[in-house]
């Protein structure tokens, strides 16, 4: 009996120092958490748009075109999105340049200028042949312009948008988009 007496002694307050152990590491990872620390697994995410981390971030965007070029330098993006299959409508390209649009001025906190060109790519020769261009800066950028041109169904930019945006059409841009079942 006394030996029981003796091993109780010894591991009751090992036991019980344990569990206070255990509950002081949890109380400590959570005073952690809520400090801001973060695991290293998780990405960082940057409204600073760069060189670097350029395809990661453009790929987040929704489009209906492809991306066939992108670069970024000192606050100046330069992107063509091209415009593969004739299927698609002069819409779904409005779409795409309001999320260019929306992405590189309320998405991002340094692109300055945005040169966004429309390209379109005969299927045959491989020829490129460019449809649309802009030439947008951030002070000129409105959210408004957005809602305006994914609004457009098919049908022309207004005059005051299109000036607004610095769009810039070319003489293929009515021709791609008119004709049998296009709008």
């Amino acid at each position: 009996m006394k030996h029981w007496q003796s091993v109780q002694a010894v591991f009751l307050p090992a036991a019980i120092a344990f569990i206070l152990l255990g509950l002081l590491m949890g109380l400590q990872s959570q005073a952690r958490y809520k400090v801001g620390a973060v695991p290293a697994a998780l990405p960082y995410h940057s409204r600073e748009l760069s060189d670097a981390g350029l395809v990661d971030s453009l790929m987040s965007l929704p489009l209906n075109l492809q991306i066939s070029r992108a670069d970024y330098e000192e606050g100046a993006l330069t992107l063509d999105i091209k415009l593969s299959d004739a299927t698609k409508t002069a819409s779904e390209v409005y779409e795409d340049i309001a999320s260019i649009m929306s992405y590189s001025f309320d998405g991002t906190d340094n692109v300055r200028q945005l040169y966004l060109r429309v390209v379109a790519i005969d299927r045959w020769g491989g020829k490129r042949y460019m449809l649309l261009a802009s030439n947008m800066n951030r002070v000129a950028w409105d959210s408004r312009y957005a809602e305006v041109l994914t609004q457009l169904e098919n049908e022309d930019v207004p005059p005051s948008v299109a000036s607004a945006l610095n769009l810039t059409f070319t003489n293929l841009w009515p021709k791609q988009f008119s004709g049998p079942g296009k709008g």
